[in-house]
């Protein structure tokens, strides 16, 4: 999926391609907050680009035969015209996406362009529209198929036929090539620290609202919760609701092999998370000797805390093809573990998974760097995986032509070198060498 933004905060003009891992790097204030809250809007909200006129025809005769039928060549081809490139609804939305309340991004706009799919996997869905009306949608052997079953056919409007034939459609042909994002936001800290607050104040205020519908007062309450609105852009309201919602998300398991990743989290904390029902997440260790602990969330250390919400979402919603944004994963962490979260991100990656992020740390590039080198076949490197068997195992690689980089800078995006011998990123490279440099000067002085 290609991703072009123009007008956009500091961005003024950029285009960047999702692979299956997307590194963002680049000064402070280049932009990279601005594309990463917009290619997460954008992926949230994709039915904003859903092109409802292309199902016109589809729908007159849903209504006149009471089923479509379309072979592979022609969901192919109208595939090709289902999804427009750019979106006036979008385009409204962006000022909501960022909580714009000052006209900031009026002018911005945002163009998708997804990767046409060619097979399509088996699969159904449904639309019930009231209690009289159904629309039944599958695909079987490359055929797609959708049958209308209503008790009164003149009950329904036919736009908004057009709109359930279009969404039904485009849910059963994009699922696999528009991934649904999940955001880990830099405020991670915070919402792991404050969450159970905010619950409290929401509880609060529902509760002086209902005590204030009760007296004899002019303002009805909640006409005060229609004039209230978010402080946050939305994928940080997303992230506070993610994490207020972990019973809920518990209860499921995700359907890929999270061990190794959950093997690396342990390594980076010496310890797990756990969350009983209605409780605090606690952090704790298994450990039976001296060291052994169980506490809340909050007494924590900020490592843990910055790393938890990677961990619920591994537990109980990843699946293959969803794309994890991960703001700063370096954040509060050592540089050996900054290491280990390099090691974290390849394994996500290699379940299938796909991973966005923004970084300001040399140390997880170089490290993302290893991976790309372990990935090629060389003599020694059986040898080498042996003797180096406490750092790494064969799961520990990364193929290059997976990764894309972009450098923020002068409003734009910079697409960035990858090779087999890893990522070129002189942004970091220039300063590091300037450091050691007036160091080396300083020390010839002296000395």
């Amino acid at each position: 999926m290609k991703v072009t933004i123009k007008k956009l905060g500091k961005i003024e003009s950029c285009e960047l391609q999702l692979n299956d891992l997307t590194i963002l790097v680049g000064d402070n204030n280049s932009g990279k907050t601005y594309v990463t809250y917009s290619t997460y809007g954008a992926l949230k909200y994709w039915r904003d680009f859903i092109n409802y006129t292309s199902f016109k025809e589809l729908s007159q005769e849903i209504i006149l035969n009471g089923q479509i039928n379309l072979d592979k060549n022609q969901i192919v081809e109208l595939s090709e015209i289902a999804l427009k490139k750019e979106s006036d609804k979008f385009k409204r939305r962006i000022k909501e996406l960022f909580n714009d309340k000052e006209k900031i991004f009026d002018e911005a706009s945002l163009k998708i362009k997804v990767e046409q799919p060619l097979t399509f996997k088996d699969k159904e869905n449904k639309i019930r529209v009231g209690d009289n009306t159904i629309f039944e949608g599958s695909i079987k052997d490359n055929t797609l198929s959708i049958i209308y079953k209503t008790l009164n056919k003149n009950d329904l409007d036919k736009n908004l036929v057009r709109e359930i034939i279009g969404d039904l459609f485009c849910f059963m042909v994009f699922d696999d090539v528009i991934p649904d994002p999940t955001i880990i936001t830099a405020e991670r800290l915070g919402i792991s620290l404050f969450y159970k607050e905010l619950d409290e104040r929401r509880n609060s205020m529902i509760e002086s609202l209902q005590n204030l519908e009760n007296k004899d007062d002019n303002i009805h309450p909640f006409e005060l919760i229609m004039n209230m609105s978010a402080y946050y852009a939305t994928p940080i309201r997303d992230h506070i609701a993610f994490t207020r919602n972990i019973d809920n998300i518990k209860k499921n398991s995700s359907n890929v092999d999270i061990s190794y990743p959950l093997e690396i989290i342990k390594e980076i904390l010496g310890a797990e998370f756990k969350k009983e029902n209605k409780q605090d997440i606690r952090f704790y260790t298994r450990n039976k000797r001296n060291n052994k602990f169980d506490i809340p969330l909050y007494l924590a250390s900020s490592s843990a805390r910055c790393i938890v919400d990677i961990f619920f979402y591994l537990k109980h919603i990843a699946k293959v093809g969803d794309l994890l944004i991960i703001d700063e994963p370096e954040s509060h962490f050592t540089l050996k573990n900054q290491r280990l979260m390099a090691k974290l991100i390849a394994s996500i990656v290699n379940l299938g998974i796909k991973v966005f992020i923004t970084t300001h740390s040399d140390f997880l590039i170089k490290e993302l760097n290893n991976l790309i080198l372990l990935k090629n076949d060389f003599e020694e490197k059986a040898d080498w995986l042996v003797k180096n068997k406490k750092r790494y195992t064969e799961k520990d690689n990364l193929d290059f032509n997976s990764i894309s980089v972009y450098q923020g800078i002068n409003g734009s995006l910079n697409s960035l070198k990858i090779s087999n011998t890893g990522i070129e990123i002189p942004f970091f490279d220039e300063e590091i060498n300037n450091l050691f440099t007036i160091s080396s000067d300083l020390d010839y002085f002296i000395s």
